[in-house]
């Protein structure tokens, strides 16, 4: 065969291809649906993907070992994790008390003895100094506690009608982490225009089922976002909630208040000229 025969031979083979794949490619793209996955499973059989639906059960798996329960000489309530350390819950089950223990979703248990509160909401922060287990059933071995912070959202980003879901423990621990569905039933909310001043001025409402032992628990978008603090309410389905939105932004800063608790400020005393006169001695340094 000459030199020239096989120039031609090998033209006229790219030409012939190249009309196959042009073929494939106009064939597959005038496919019906069904047709076309015939062509996937065919052409591309190993990288088939089949989606599988996020289900309600699979979120609330996912998010509840950020719940916790909280437990004081007091009352018991709810409260979530935002930090390694730092835990969120209502003003109103903070106020006077210096004695937490935390129960996480795993029978952990854990003391905290510090919390602040929002001057005019009706939230309120825990933070753990020391993360070392002390339940009894555990084990007496010591071993550290892991808190799983809880993702956050804005409320801005709901809507009127949109479902939600509540993790707490009403009525105290022997309902720990108890799951109630429900809906965004109302937005802008101002309470204490009935004349009580609860810390409710910025709150949206849901008529997921809410007992006492529920305050201070997450109020979960579909998506597993906290969108709020369950807080109190006027009915079992009348739940107020305190949006993220009030402290999302301040988490650094809140920890940072924390902190700055092993220091004090140095305050100069006041003295009047009774009391400088009457002093015997002065002393210098």
């Amino acid at each position: 065969m000459s030199k020239w025969m096989k120039v031609v031979m090998s033209i006229a083979a790219v030409i012939v291809i190249s009309g196959i794949v042009v073929n494939l490619v106009v064939g597959v793209r005038g496919m019906t649906n069904s047709d076309s996955s015939i062509v996937e499973t065919v052409v591309f059989p190993r990288i088939k993907i089949e989606l599988k639906p996020v289900t309600l059960e699979d979120t609330v798996q996912r998010v509840k070992p950020g719940v916790v329960h909280i437990m004081c000489p007091q009352w018991q309530g709810s409260g979530f994790v935002v930090g390694p350390n730092l835990l969120v819950t209502a003003r109103h089950c903070v106020e006077g008390v210096e004695d937490f223990t935390i129960t996480t979703d795993d029978g952990h248990k854990i003391h905290a003895t510090r919390a602040i509160s929002n001057k005019d909401y009706d939230t309120a922060f825990i933070y753990v100094d020391d993360l070392t287990c002390v339940a009894d059933e555990r084990g007496t071995l010591a071993h550290s506690v892991e808190l799983r912070p809880l993702e956050l959202g804005s409320i801005a980003e709901c809507q009127l009608g949109q479902q939600v879901f509540v993790v707490g423990s009403p009525y105290g621990r022997i309902n720990f982490n108890a799951l109630s569905l429900g809906i965004i039933s109302g937005v802008t909310r101002n309470w204490d225009e009935i004349g009580e001043d609860y810390g409710w001025s910025v709150a949206f409402t849901v008529d997921s089922a809410g007992h006492p032992g529920n305050s201070g628990g997450p109020v979960f978008s579909m998506d597993g976002k906290v969108r709020g603090i369950l807080v109190g309410g006027f009915s079992p389905v009348l739940i107020s909630v305190m949006p993220c939105d009030l402290f999302m932004d301040d988490l650094e800063l809140i920890v940072s208040m924390f902190r700055l608790d092993m220091y004090q400020k140095e305050v100069a005393p006041v003295y009047n000229s009774n009391d400088w006169m009457a002093a015997d001695d002065t002393e210098y340094y």
